[in-house]
């Protein structure tokens, strides 16, 4: 009997002693919780760095962290709110709405989340502070595909056509397949650009594929391989994320940003030397969390199930512990240092992709296909 206590203890002290040391991604979501409740009035939105901006792409990545998580209620809110501001009517271009004079234009990458002129109502701010983005659509459009398949629900089917009939109609054929069109600029003084968006064409294949747009999206693609069969020194997203759009056939990309000093990094963050990459080929040392949650989600695509899990251990060291609106709770920066063109990071906050990116490697899911991998 009492040698049946003692190893009952010594279980929950080794239970504890992983928890401590391997810390479960969930905990994470309760800053996410937090600041969906504290960043505006509507509780809808969250913010990208504790600040007054709502990003359309972080607020894509919060609500499937949220569904990852089963917090359906809170993606509701996210996806809710892009699904409301779709009146067809709407006259003023500066408001976060899909239509601008009956026109379908689709949604601002930032607004703010509290206009002090005019409340609760989310508008773009500054000289030429606002694209309407493709690739922020077609992150949506993931988002809004995702809930579609974990809840079996058909509840945003419309804006789910809006978005994708409109990234349909910026489709361009080229001499090698095509691709999206960049989509409104500059507080819409300007309709695309005169070329192609690599990265954004990624984004817009995965979400066409979902869709059931294979023709498109196969045209998508070999424009892609097109453009950067021969190309070198790319930022990191454009190996990570073509693995995780295009599968194993890709896996050699990961290995070239591995083997690069360039990108892969190691840099010391609160007294632990951490593991980690770079937005992008530099001499700088500094690590994109963004980009680590990148690596450690391929792997975890092409069944490289130990380098994941490394990738996901390197993380949880660059994971800060802090006081949110009265709450404990811990969050990642959005890099390690500010070095290297990130001077405007506070090493000090939270920032809701980075603390998305992890959720998503911790559950092994890939945000292109869907897909949450043993």
């Amino acid at each position: 009997m009492v040698i049946r206590k003692w190893g009952l203890l010594l279980c929950c002290f080794f239970i504890l002693i992983a928890q401590n040391v391997f810390p479960d991604g969930t905990e994470v979501v309760s800053y996410l919780k937090v600041l969906q409740d504290i960043a505006s009035e509507e509780q809808k939105l969250l913010s990208s760095m504790e600040d007054n901006y709502a990003h359309t792409f972080n607020n894509a990545l919060c609500a499937m962290a949220f569904i990852l998580e089963g917090e359906k209620e809170r993606a509701e809110r996210i996806l809710d709110f892009y699904a409301e501001a779709t009146v067809v009517d709407n006259e003023d271009i500066t408001l976060q709405n899909f239509f601008y004079k009956g026109e379908p234009r689709g949604f601002y990458q930032q607004v703010l989340l509290n206009d002090a002129e005019v409340p609760r109502y989310h508008r773009i701010k500054g000289t030429y502070g606002g694209d309407r983005w493709i690739g922020d659509m077609a992150w949506l459009l993931l988002a809004y595909k995702f809930y579609e398949r974990q809840f079996k629900s058909k509840k945003y089917l419309r804006i789910t056509g809006l978005i994708k009939d409109l990234l349909v109609s910026y489709y361009k054929q080229a001499k090698v397949g095509g691709y999206i069109q960049h989509g409104w600029r500059r507080d819409d003084t300007k309709l695309h650009e005169n070329y192609g968006h690599e990265e954004g064409n990624i984004d817009c294949y995965a979400a066409l594929i979902l869709c059931g747009e294979k023709k498109i999206a196969k045209n998508i693609k070999k424009w892609l391989d097109n453009r950067l069969k021969k190309k070198k020194g790319l930022p990191l997203d454009l190996y990570t994320w073509r693995v995780l759009a295009f599968g194993k056939d890709y896996k050699d990309l990961l290995e070239l940003v591995e083997n690069d000093t360039r990108y892969k990094k190691q840099v010391v963050f609160n007294g632990k030397t951490v593991t980690g990459f770079f937005s992008g080929p530099t001499n700088v040392d500094n690590i994109w969390i963004d980009g680590l949650g990148h690596i450690a989600c391929a792997y975890y695509s092409v069944a490289n199930t130990e380098k994941g899990d490394f990738y996901v251990r390197e993380m949880e060291k660059l994971i800060i512990e802090k006081e949110l609106n009265g709450v404990k709770v811990k969050t990642l920066p959005y890099t390690a240092n500010t070095s290297g063109g990130y001077e405007w990071v506070d090493v000090n906050k939270g920032f809701t992709s980075a603390v998305c990116w992890y959720i998503f490697a911790k559950h092994k899911f890939n945000p292109f296909t869907l897909e949450i991998h043993s």
